[in-house]
């Protein structure tokens, strides 16, 4: 999976910007492509919104799911918490037609860029995801009365610190199903706010049950290295930070 910069239609002539200064981008996701818009700082200052650019975690999570389609196989619906562009959400999409994805964002702007991706991603007519506003831990009830639970939620680098990951935890019990096989997969870069230690207090007062999946030594990892690309994608890599995936599951007993 790789991202090469693009003149995408709607930014003929403006050396690929859009109006507010994202670039266009594919994001190859084994035969599928998809396109984004992507903030690179290099280019345009400083990030304002993190859920305006590509990170490493969401590769890794998209890789995961091509690699193993049997995450996706055993799930009727999906819900991607913290999408930000909305990558893993749409890849899970492409690869599963027939499950039901929902993709939400706590920032009205990413759920608008979400929803310009899905426009983009999808034939007009054809199923796609639903995008919608979620912050966590509010409107729960509501949300599952509107939409249900999810066999599998997804999230890739959506913990900002130690304050954001009960809230998380506490939306992901809420939200999973209780098929016995329902998980959450979340990648994110190791980083010292996020201890091993801070993950095991926290899921054990949310009441979920965890586990670490290895990936370094899968066939597919090398599509993680860093390359020579140009675009802001490979740049961070395992090179520069561990990644990681955790499955988390409610105990068969609740």
């Amino acid at each position: 999976m790789a991202a090469s910069v693009e003149t995408a239609p709607g930014a003929l002539g403006r050396e690929n910007l859009s109006d507010d200064g994202l670039t266009w981008v594919d994001v190859e996701v084994g035969t599928q492509t998809i396109k984004v818009l992507n903030w690179d700082e290099v280019k345009q200052g400083i990030l304002t919104l993190s859920g305006q650019r590509l990170w490493p975690a969401a590769k890794l999570l998209a890789l995961l799911m091509h690699f193993n389609p049997d995450i996706l196989e055993g799930a009727k619906n999906v819900l991607e918490l913290g999408a930000g562009l909305g990558v893993v959400g749409i890849a899970a999409a492409k690869m599963a037609a027939n499950v039901k994805v929902m993709i939400t964002d706590g920032e009205d702007e990413v759920v608008d860029l979400c929803r310009e991706h899905l426009n983009r991603n999808f034939e007009k007519g054809q199923d796609q995801p639903q995008c919608e506003r979620l912050f966590w831990g509010e409107g729960l009830d509501e949300f599952k009365k509107q939409h249900g639970t999810f066999d599998l939620i997804l999230g890739s680098d959506v913990v900002e610190g130690k304050d954001s990951l009960p809230p998380f935890l506490h939306t992901v019990k809420e939200l999973l199903s209780s098929s016995p096989t329902a998980m959450c997969l979340q990648t994110y870069a190791e980083r010292p706010y996020l201890p091993h230690d801070l993950i095991e207090r926290t899921a054990e007062a949310c009441g979920l049950s965890y586990t670490y999946i290895e990936w370094e030594n899968q066939p597919w990892a090398h599509h993680m290295v860093q390359t020579q690309d140009p675009s802001r994608w490979d740049r961070f890599s395992p090179r520069w930070a561990k990644l990681r995936i955790i499955a988390w599951m409610k105990p068969l007993s609740s």
